[in-house]
């Protein structure tokens, strides 16, 4: 309609956390994006604000178009109707034990499922696994194994039979791409496990790629599966990875540069990215420098990542340190790591710092906020 707008409301309750209110007073409660006329939108957030008196404030930002690429604030609403009261047990913030991830782009691969096929069976998984599909985890909770069809051949890359993954409590069948190559490398544990960091590479890897969540909703999602995500070296040591995300940078155009962190620290995503027109380095889909259809800057992305492992990990000190990557050999010795070449792009041979300096800000913002729910990592004895 004429005049409406793209619109990000977010309302604001009192903080009554005796640790954090003095640093932060109000905290979000809720945010909720709608398509709306601006004459419209006032007797909205005035109805709201009136109808829970423990609402405290509401900010509004908006784009013009909905493909813009970000909100930007326009204004703050303080409520005139606000009061100190209890918030009603049903109007409660959801706690972070039971954040459920929108797996939207998996929901169209999944069904309840009536099979077609001439002959198929079901079999049932008793030993509490989780799986990955995509970005997200699931309950295994059996496989469906048909006769594949010509067409499921070639999706599949199998010969008689095809398997599909049964998950969760109301049973989906899930046939999407993943599983071409079998499930059994899609299955990352089972509950009561617990796994290093690097283990998840495929999975946080594909998230960096699809852009289906923030890297940390990942990691909380696999410990509500009940699989512990270690940050120590190995599974019976108590020394945990050092404080330093390592990055090394390979040159693979005029323009062009792949990043890959050291899998012997915390790892983040792969990614590929270049130099823009205005000197800034952002994110390419793929090698074949195609830019990605988020344009996301590259600073942007490795902060989240990295702040991601802070708040979930609680490691307040982690950093970066950004190498290039030296070829030897011809591909018969192992790539070595130095320092950052003089001849490389102004913004490449600065990333490392310009991160670190968001990072110090973003935990100067934020002293202290981790993950509360981190299920306790316990050393295993030999």
């Amino acid at each position: 309609m004429k005049n409406e707008k793209h619109y990000l409301l977010t309302y604001y309750i009192k903080n009554t956390d005796e640790q954090t209110k003095q640093t932060c007073s109000i905290i979000p409660y809720k945010s909720l994006e709608i398509v709306q006329s601006e004459y419209r939108l006032w007797p909205l957030i005035d109805a709201n604000l009136k109808k829970y008196p423990f609402l405290y404030s509401c900010t509004v930002m908006a784009k013009d178009w909905y493909n813009a690429h970000e909100y930007k604030l326009k204004y703050t609403i303080d409520s005139p109707y606000y009061r100190e009261v209890p918030i009603p047990h049903e109007h409660k913030p959801v706690e972070a034990r039971n954040l459920k991830i929108g797996d939207y782009m998996n929901q169209a691969n999944m069904t309840t499922y009536e099979p077609s096929y001439q002959g198929f069976e079901v079999k049932l998984d008793h030993e509490e696994k989780v799986i990955r599909l995509g970005s997200y985890f699931y309950d295994l909770k059996g496989v469906l194994i048909c006769e594949a069809t010509e067409e499921d051949k070639q999706k599949y890359h199998c010969d008689r039979y095809v398997t599909f993954p049964i998950v969760d409590n109301n049973w989906r069948v899930y046939d999407g791409d993943e599983i071409a190559d079998g499930i059994e490398r899609l299955i990352v544990g089972k509950k009561g496990d617990t796994i290093p960091l690097v283990a998840l590479t495929d999975a946080i890897d594909y998230n960096a790629r699809h852009h289906d969540c923030e890297f940390e909703f990942q990691l909380v999602d696999l410990e509500l599966h009940g699989i512990t995500i270690s940050n120590r070296k190995h599974k019976n040591s108590a020394e945990e990875l050092p404080e330093n995300v390592i990055i090394g940078i390979d040159k693979i155009g005029e323009k062009h540069f792949r990043m890959d962190a050291d899998w012997g620290g915390y790892y983040i995503a792969r990614r590929f990215f270049y130099v823009g027109d205005d000197d800034e380095l952002y994110e390419s889909d793929d090698d074949e420098f195609k830019p990605s259809a988020y344009r996301n800057k590259l600073v942007t992305s490795i902060v989240d990542d990295v702040s991601g492992l802070s708040w979930f990990f609680n490691k307040p000190n982690l950093r970066v340190l950004v190498t290039a990557i030296t070829q030897n050999g011809f591909g018969f010795k192992r790539n070595e790591l130095g320092p950052i070449p003089k001849n490389w792009f102004y913004t490449v041979q600065t990333l490392e710092g310009e991160i670190n300096l968001a990072l110090d800000e973003y935990h100067q913002e934020y002293p202290n906020d981790y993950n509360r729910n981190k299920r306790p990592d316990i050393v295993e004895k030999k």
